[in-house]
């Protein structure tokens, strides 16, 4: 068996062994590890090679379910496996979830020197239409031009007309701009040739409230009436903007928008209300948003009526603000002086702007400052510090971990995560700390990908 050779296009029937990190079947043949897509622990199914790698790992096709698993069930989507959006589409619900839980748990016994117990991940009770915002980017199929996503591991668009991740909201939306493009004969940007009026579109859609922003390649678009008329005709409240973007990189949106018409609208998260514009990060789940930072909240409020709360990727500081309002007193760490701008403007709008405190820099550098400062204080109780860290997909800087190790007081420090295999190989760069718990949330249905909360503690300090 060991002396088996692989090529591509080689046909292969194959017992699935393990479900994989994305949604994948995993198997072995000989030497070989085989992945196949879409694919469940126990099936037989049938696949083609598409790449095999000199360290014997091979990549391919889905052909054909043989003996499927009584886990898969039929995804309600027509694009499914070409749009490249889901990758779990054909799981049940409820194993979806522990595919996340054992994925999550697989990685921290890679990565870390940490034994930890993973908890079950935490469900969306809402897994289709879940999204409240979308981002699309114009093609040419057919010599039309449409809307859709890119196909895994390319630019190619699969062009769509709904999306089962979002509200019925995202129909009406494609219908109207494909209508104005085919109506004005508008056509797709083309990254090769660099000629087209289209590149993206961008959208949220909150509570009624809908804020969208066509992205063109900088050009002159005719009969821009239309598109006001559609979407208060199917929308009633609505913001639309224009984003010229003539710069070739893999930004979405350009440097600027410029409203045609703009209707400003608010959003409550837990008691906090929140003006959205299209440049806001707002997570794209409100109901798992909501459930991490009520878990978070609920441990920091439960050994301290009026803890110190310091968010070291604070954004516009919504998290701050909800905990402010429960009687916290926060200090906000933002290197983007806008957000900190915002978020001044929003803790003043809600309130609270006697108890949040902004410090705009690189948490890095502003985080043992600060908390050198705050243990200097009299009056401070190190028991009620806890330090949130909720960073970008790449992970924390390694100086703000740095900077974590290097901190004498004791407090309880909060990790939320996009990445679990980022999030893993920071905890394993922090030093003097203990897990107390590792929670998953299903924050992207149907697809590979998970939030994950850590909670974590100085050692051999007691609360």
């Amino acid at each position: 068996m060991d002396d088996i050779r692989l090529k591509q296009d080689d046909i292969l029937e194959l017992t699935i062994a393990d479900d994989g990190m994305a949604g994948e079947g995993v198997s072995r043949v000989g030497t070989y590890t085989v992945f196949v897509p879409f694919c469940l622990k126990g099936e037989k199914v049938r696949a083609k090679v598409t790449h095999v790698r000199k360290d014997g790992v091979v990549f391919t096709e889905l052909k054909e379910v043989l003996s499927p698993s009584p886990l898969r069930v039929k995804p309600p989507c027509n694009r499914f496996t070409r749009c490249g959006g889901c990758d779990l589409m054909h799981v049940e619900y409820a194993r979806q979830t522990e595919i996340k839980r054992e994925n999550v748990e697989r990685l921290f016994q890679k990565n870390t020197r940490l034994d930890v117990e993973v908890q079950p991940t935490v469900p969306c009770t809402s897994p289709y239409a879940y999204r409240n915002k979308i981002q699309l980017p114009f093609g040419t199929v057919e010599g039309r031009t449409v809307l859709g996503f890119y196909r895994e591991n390319s630019h190619r668009v699969v062009s769509i007309t709904k999306c089962f991740l979002h509200g019925d909201w995202v129909e009406k939306l494609i219908s109207i701009f494909l209508d104005y493009a085919d109506t004005f004969r508008l056509s797709a940007y083309n990254e090769t040739t660099g000629k087209g009026d289209l590149k993206h579109l961008v959208a949220r859609y909150i509570d009624g409230n809908l804020a969208v922003v066509l992205v063109t390649a900088g050009r002159r678009l005719p009969g821009l009436d239309y598109v006001p008329e559609r979407l208060k005709k199917d929308f009633g409240s609505f913001s639309f903007y224009l984003s010229d973007k003539p710069e070739k990189n893999n930004v979405v949106m350009g440097k600027s928008i410029r409203p045609v018409v703009e209707t400003p609208f608010v959003v409550d998260i837990l008691g906090i209300k929140a003006g959205i514009n299209p440049y806001s990060f707002l997570q794209l789940n409100a109901e798992i948003r909501d459930k991490i930072y009520t878990a978070v909240l609920e441990d920091v409020f439960a050994r301290s009526d009026a803890p110190i709360v310091v968010d070291a990727y604070a954004g516009v500081g919504i998290l701050g603000a909800v905990a402010a309002k429960r009687g916290a007193k926060v200090y906000n760490i933002e290197i983007v002086k806008e957000a900190v701008e915002d978020g001044k403007a929003l803790a003043a709008k809600n309130g609270v702007k006697d108890r949040v405190h902004f410090v705009c820099g690189d948490a890095a550098e502003e985080l043992p400052k600060l908390i050198s400062e705050l243990s200097d204080s009299e009056n401070f109780d190190f028991g009620s510090l806890n330090i949130i860290l909720d960073p970008p997909r790449k992970g924390c800087d390694e100086r703000v971990l740095a900077a974590l190790n290097g901190l004498s007081v004791p407090h309880k420090l909060y990790y939320i995560s996009c990445n679990p295999a980022t999030l893993t190989r920071d905890l394993n760069r922090l030093i003097g700390y203990d897990v107390l718990s590792v929670t998953p949330y299903d924050m992207f249905c149907q697809t590979r990908h998970v939030e994950t909360l850590v909670r974590l503690s100085r050692r051999d300090i007691n609360y």
